[in-house]
């Protein structure tokens, strides 16, 4: 088994901010390093949107042929997404996970879980391939108003793809 881990606090990440403001909606949401954790946090409103999300830049990240996204988190008892970016398109690649409120959870997310969304919407594409991620983050898009809190210790990427993973 191979590993890759990444901490939020990685030199180059440059974490940023994208809410439901984009298209007149009222979310809002921060993002913030405290030690090596990552916190995302805001208030969703669903009047005229109801998302705010977080990711990286763009990396030249060079990942081999990995199954499954790991992550150590601690929420709020909301159900968030870890997304992947691709540079070949602005789809992005995501898989949900459940938090449970003020605990801290692993949750193990199969990379053949995660399918390819673009602006909300579902997208018919070929499955996400880890050596083609340059960039991630979260989104917090569950339909329900309110404040919301999420804490993110470490991701990882790890186990082997098999061969018929990983052809186009």
């Amino acid at each position: 088994m191979r590993l890759t881990e990444i901490h939020p606090d990685q030199a180059g990440l440059d974490w940023y901010v994208v809410n439901d403001s984009v298209m007149g909606g009222r979310s809002a949401s921060q993002v913030a390093i405290e030690g090596q954790e990552l916190h995302f946090s805001g208030v969703i409103n669903t009047d005229g949107g109801g998302f705010a999300s977080i990711r990286t830049q763009p990396q030249a990240w060079e990942f081999g042929s990995y199954a499954l996204a790991r992550i150590k988190v601690q929420g709020d008892g909301r159900s968030y997404r870890l997304r992947f970016f691709t540079a070949e398109e602005r789809v992005t690649y995501q898989s949900e996970f459940a938090t449970v409120a003020g605990e801290w959870i692993v949750a193990e997310l199969p990379l053949a879980s995660f399918y390819a969304s673009w602006r909300g919407r579902r997208l018919e594409r070929g499955p996400l391939r880890s050596g083609d991620i340059n960039a991630l983050g979260f989104i917090l898009a569950d339909g329900k108003d309110g404040p919301f809190h999420l804490c993110v210790d470490w991701i990882e990427l790890s186990g082997l793809q098999s061969a018929t993973d990983r052809d186009p």
